[in-house]
């Protein structure tokens, strides 16, 4: 199995360590390194995976997916795994063992899987195995049929977020179950930690949040949001959500995601700010000129 760490100016330390983590567990395992043009010196990374490649842009999360899996293929790998830059890596890590169990499943194909639980949409267990069906499963942590992938693969328009969403859900609109393990076997958690929302914009998405599908129990989980130093990342969500929405790629309730980007828009930016970058948004989502809109943003 290829594993792929997309990097864009990593904490090569960290990424160290999880290379190591992951060649500890014999050579049952190829890492590929696909670096969106970072700024940085990866020497230390060069020397430690098994390929390299360096791209000469950042061309985004999906278009290095996409340039990865060609790779897997002429590799003559059958299945390959994504993880993110700033995945912790557990003792347990086996996906070669998940991917056996997989196979053993009657009536499914193991197409998408997924060892990161924490963050999947479960939706019920499958009898007698280790494996819950999944609504939808994040990037970090995805493991991939090389041969579906190059005939599906990500939208490079969408740049960094919802690329994993849209691929589960077109999964499943083809008719093919998105698989995630019940056993834990890495630690990933979206943004750059959580902060806690302050603003009055903020005090009534909580509420509305609530009331749309929670319960008091959600109520310290709806009080805090991913935080990211860079608040492009919430303009993708926004125009990106309002894009595959609108056309009918995406699960028909991001509606309420919609909702949300707008209040975290505000809450990042203030109410003058934001309206600006809203208006966009809106502007490119609904037109779909996501590409020229990428260019104009990050080249």
């Amino acid at each position: 199995m290829l594993i792929t760490i997309v990097t864009y100016n990593p904490d090569i330390k960290f990424v160290r360590a999880m290379i190591k983590t992951i060649k500890q567990k014999g050579d049952q395992y190829n890492i590929l390194v696909v670096d969106n043009h970072s700024k940085l010196e990866l020497e230390e990374l060069k020397d430690l995976t098994d390929y390299f490649v360096q791209l000469d842009k950042n061309y985004g999360l999906g278009a290095a997916y996409n340039y990865a899996i060609k790779f897997a293929k002429e590799l003559g790998e059958d299945y390959m795994m994504f993880l993110d830059q700033d995945t912790i890596i557990l003792d347990n890590f086996a996906p070669n063992r998940v991917l056996r169990e997989a196979k053993e499943l009657k009536d499914i194909e193991p197409v998408i899987l997924s060892v990161n639980i924490d963050n999947a949409l479960v939706k019920k267990e499958i009898p007698n195995s280790n494996f819950y069906i999944a609504k939808g499963v994040v990037n970090s942590g995805m493991i991939l049929s090389v041969n579906y992938a190059l005939k599906q693969p990500f939208l490079n328009g969408l740049f960094l977020d919802r690329l994993d969403f849209e691929y589960t859900y077109r999964a499943e609109k083809l008719g093919y179950l998105p698989l995630v393990y019940k056993e834990r076997m890495i630690l990933h958690k979206p943004g750059e930690g959580s902060k806690y929302y302050s603003s009055l914009c903020a005090k009534l998405l909580i509420a509305i949040m609530l009331m749309l599908h929670g319960n008091e129990k959600d109520r310290e989980r709806y009080k805090q949001y991913g935080y990211y130093s860079n608040f492009l990342r919430y303009y993708l969500m926004l125009r990106n959500d309002i894009y595959l929405w609108l056309r009918r790629r995406i699960y028909p309730n991001f509606w309420k995601m919609i909702i949300g980007d707008l209040f975290l828009m505000c809450e990042v930016l203030g109410y003058r700010k934001s309206l600006k970058w809203i208006l966009r948004a809106i502007k490119h989502g609904l037109l779909g000129d996501l590409e020229e809109d990428n260019k104009e943003l990050f080249f």
